[in-house]
């Protein structure tokens, strides 16, 4: 249990020491990322991924911290680091994944975990928590807890919890996905400040949903049965969304329809009260699929095609034609 909070503890100084590192380009969309050991996610690609030199200066600094304040450190190994920053600099978003060679507990034991299990993991990460970041000048200012979970066929322990920011005011959200895997196992870390959590908050939560482990879905060297994979897959999405997961989705539903029907629906009956003709419908169609396609985007959607969209911009074209053949009808018997 030591070594498992120990390893926690390492992971949370790299991650809030991760949001002073500074870079200067960007781009957009999400990308897979390949990780070492059989890992993947999906990350924005204007998440920017810091050097192989500046995680070197970024475990050097928290190795030291820790050091000197005698905090004692479990062997890891810190490939990937990646932040999200502002147009002024600021840090928004941060992730890294830190593997844990000398881990023995396997993705059977964590299956195996019970309530309990999860229960004393989560008091002991909390008690030796304070004092880890109090070396680094930070402070938790609440505590969500820890929680056993599944995402894609990995059993993982999702912790959550609030910190000061390092730098200015507000808070980050931060959250702890640890995976057991024997020698491959090992925690990817995300978080974001409180003041985007508009944008990154459904940003954040792709990321981690997209979380995949070569044989994860294997279960004693045999394929996962439907049912079990269609429960880890319900599990996620309450994970994320909460147990009323269903409800969520119907009310995003509504939401995609209400948001792209409602400017057409005010236009024909509102305003102009009459169909408009086919030129301005076209250009007024094509004008809120780009607005809706840039916002639905920034809210995160997983969506390639936006198909949803489409069928909303032929609806939109409909309303906005209304009526237009029976307008048309008297002047071609004249």
């Amino acid at each position: 249990m030591k070594q498992i909070i120990r390893a926690w503890m390492f992971t949370v100084m790299v991650v809030s020491l991760a949001a002073n590192i500074t870079v200067a380009h960007a781009t957009d969309n999400f990308a897979l990322v390949s990780l070492p050991k059989g890992v993947s996610i999906e990350l924005p690609k204007n998440w920017i991924v810091l050097s192989g030199n500046q995680r070197i200066t970024l475990d050097s600094a928290v190795e030291s911290g820790l050091d000197l304040s005698g905090i004692d450190q479990e062997v890891s190994e810190l490939p990937f680091a990646a932040n999200c920053y502002d147009d002024k600099g600021n840090t928004l978003g941060i992730l890294n994944a830190r593997y844990y060679p000398q881990l023995e507990l396997t993705q059977a034991d964590a299956r195996a975990a019970n309530a309990q299990d999860v229960k004393d993991l989560d008091a002991a990460l909390r008690e030796n928590m304070i004092p880890s970041m109090k070396a680094f000048n930070m402070k938790v200012t609440s505590w969500a807890g820890t929680e056993k979970t599944s995402i894609n066929g990995i059993t993982v322990f999702l912790t959550e919890y609030r910190r000061q920011a390092l730098k200015g005011s507000g808070e980050f959200r931060v959250r702890l996905v640890r995976v057991f895997a024997g020698d491959k196992s090992f925690t990817l870390t995300v978080s974001y400040h409180e003041a985007a959590s508009f944008l990154l908050k459904p940003i954040t939560d792709r990321i981690i949903n997209s979380l995949n482990l070569e044989g994860a879905r294997k279960v004693s060297g045999r394929s996962a049965p439907a049912a079990a994979t269609n429960q880890q897959e319900d599990s996620v999405m309450a994970d994320l969304y909460g147990e009323q997961w269903g409800l969520v989705l119907l009310l995003s539903f509504l939401f995609t329809w209400g948001i792209g029907l409602t400017p057409p629906l005010l236009i024909r009956f509102a305003f102009m009260r009459r169909p408009i003709g086919k030129g301005w419908a076209i250009g007024i169609v094509a004008l809120f699929w780009v607005f809706n396609l840039v916002l639905f985007t920034a809210l995160g959607s997983q969506s390639k095609s936006h198909g949803a969209l489409v069928l909303v911009a032929f609806v939109s074209y409909a309303i906005l034609r209304k009526g237009a053949k029976k307008q048309a009808e008297p002047a071609q018997v004249e």
